[in-house]
């Protein structure tokens, strides 16, 4: 995503750009001898694409984020606090309107929450001196004790060093008859070996970074702060370190687990590293069906953006695949596209010109995708088999009105109208393979959510040093949003993990498999 300065400069160069290409143009033109009438509908359609690109960058930088568009009300654009029902006249002074109740703050939320943390009483008491009595002097007796509130108070954390001490213990009836036995009580091995990064410090700098957006960089404040003295290079150390040895047996087993499925959602999207010859690298992200008894989400690293990434992956897989218009989704084999209409639905969108934007064609079509997503959005807790028959009754015929609307549109060559209904078209077979499974979804904005993470870490940490920490962090990442996924504490799961899998005596898929966010040893011990 393009910062505020490069729009802006993206914006003044296109200008510039438009008004070369445009007297190149009309030169050209008029040195082809082209015909008066010709020329103005030529040099017409590529004002317009000016105008459009303008418009498009300036929305870009000052305009919302939010694909919406105001609702019209008598000519006034709706805040839509209130759906108000229409008057069929306006001189009926006594109609009554039936206004819907406004959800009121519940009482008691305060001691609610305060009820979960563990309770220390704080008297407040008079010293000798206070007990005097003002009127006669004398030592006064205490009345009574009253409550008179309740208040969170925060203790920063502390560090401690645990001392393993081992024990050792010896036969004394042996010994007695000549021999010696010793035993020694069994210790469990560190995380990472000879260094400061224990199971639960590392989990915590994992936190603050996948979690809280804090780089290495600005932890170190805290972790001094409270008397550990790390540096940057440590915490990325101890990443790289659990993200290859321990964290990546996991995601592979995610990645099987995602093929015995038969549905599944994929996208992508780019990410700095310094070390890579290339200047973008990518995250592929891919995910299956969230109502499965094991959801679960990978972030797989690569240099490149090409299909063969996404086809070593679902190597294993066949079925449908959720994804947007990227042409390698294509080529996949055994594996069935299904597009998203939200993504139809942007392009739309962003042809909408700044003015008259209700008498736009693309309003128009918008609206028409408003009511398909508002009726799915209705069968969304029904069972997959009652969701395809409602499909096929009730949005079928919408559809159908869409796409009449669609084919009826007539743009302006290369503009984004002219794009946004090439798309639609072009993958409305696509989109439409949701009248085939009640299972699948109309968009793919599970994988757009997940995407967001890399975005975020992409916004706070800016890039990776080197292709190996950009692949640790992807582990990491798949982890904890997969933990989240199936009702973990991300940080007690992690934990769980640095304590267990350095003591297993062979990492096998097999004694991976009890450790896996679904197991039922972990649902027990680090659920929610």
């Amino acid at each position: 995503m393009l910062d505020k300065k490069e729009r802006n400069e993206q914006l003044n160069n296109n200008s510039t750009e438009y008004t070369s290409l445009l007297l190149q143009l009309l030169q050209q033109q008029i040195d082809a001898g082209v015909k008066k009438d010709q020329m103005i509908e030529n040099l017409t359609n590529e004002m317009a694409l000016l105008r459009e690109q303008v418009a498009f960058l300036t929305h870009k930088i000052y305009g919302r984020s939010k694909e919406t568009i105001p609702e019209q009300t008598n000519g006034q654009m709706s805040l839509d606090l209130f759906d108000v029902p229409e008057t069929t006249s306006s001189d009926e002074e006594d109609e009554e309107i039936t206004v819907p109740t406004h959800k009121r703050k519940k009482k008691g939320t305060k001691a609610g929450k305060m009820a979960a943390f563990p309770q220390k009483e704080v008297h407040h008491e008079c010293n000798e001196k206070e007990r005097q009595c003002p009127n006669c002097g004398d030592q006064m007796n205490e009345l009574g004790t009253q409550k008179v509130r309740d208040e969170i108070a925060f203790h920063q954390a502390k560090l401690e060093t645990l001392q393993h001490i081992q024990h050792s213990y010896c036969c004394k009836t042996c010994e007695r008859s000549g021999e010696t036995v010793i035993k020694k009580a069994t210790v469990p091995k560190p995380l990472i070996s000879n260094s400061l990064g224990s199971a639960s410090v590392v989990t915590e700098t994992i936190r603050q970074k996948f979690e809280m957006n804090v780089p290495a960089y600005r932890q170190i404040k805290y972790w001094h702060q409270i008397g550990l003295d790390i540096t940057r290079e440590n915490i990325s150390n101890w990443h790289n370190t659990v993200g290859h040895e321990y964290l990546s047996l996991l995601v592979e087993r995610f990645r099987m687990q995602l093929s015995k499925g038969d549905i599944a959602f994929s996208d992508e999207t780019h990410y700095r590293v310094l070390n890579s010859a290339r200047e973008k690298t990518y995250y592929w992200v891919f995910s299956n069906l969230t109502t499965s008894t094991t959801p679960l989400v990978v972030y797989h690293h690569s240099e490149s953006r090409e299909g063969k990434v996404a086809q070593e992956f679902l190597k294993d897989f066949s079925g449908y695949n959720h994804c947007d218009g990227y042409s390698v989704y294509n080529s996949l084999d055994g594996i069935v596209p299904v597009r998203c209409l939200a993504h139809a639905r942007r392009k739309f969108y962003e042809s909408i010109p700044t003015k008259n934007k209700e008498e736009h064609v693309a309003t128009k079509v918008i609206k028409q995708m408003k009511k398909i997503f508002h009726l799915e959005s209705t069968w969304k807790e029904l069972p997959p088999h009652e969701r395809l028959e409602k499909r096929n009754q009730e949005l079928r015929p919408l559809f159908d009105q869409l796409y009449q609307l669609i084919a009826g549109i007539s743009a302006v060559p290369k503009s984004k109208l002219d794009s946004a209904v090439t798309y639609a078209s072009k993958y409305r077979g696509d989109i439409e393979r949701i009248f085939e499974d009640g299972r699948l979804e109309l968009t793919n904005n599970q994988s757009e959510r997940y995407v967001k993470r890399v975005v975020m870490t992409r916004k706070n940490c800016l890039f990776s040093t080197s292709l190996k920490g950009a692949q640790a962090s992807g582990h990491i990442l798949s982890v904890i949003e997969t933990a989240k996924l199936n009702g973990l504490d991300t940080c007690k799961y992690l934990n769980y993990l640095f304590t267990e899998l350095p003591n297993l005596p062979v990492l096998t898929a097999e004694s991976l498999d009890a450790y896996l966010p679904w197991a039922d040893q972990v649902q027990k011990i680090c659920k929610k």
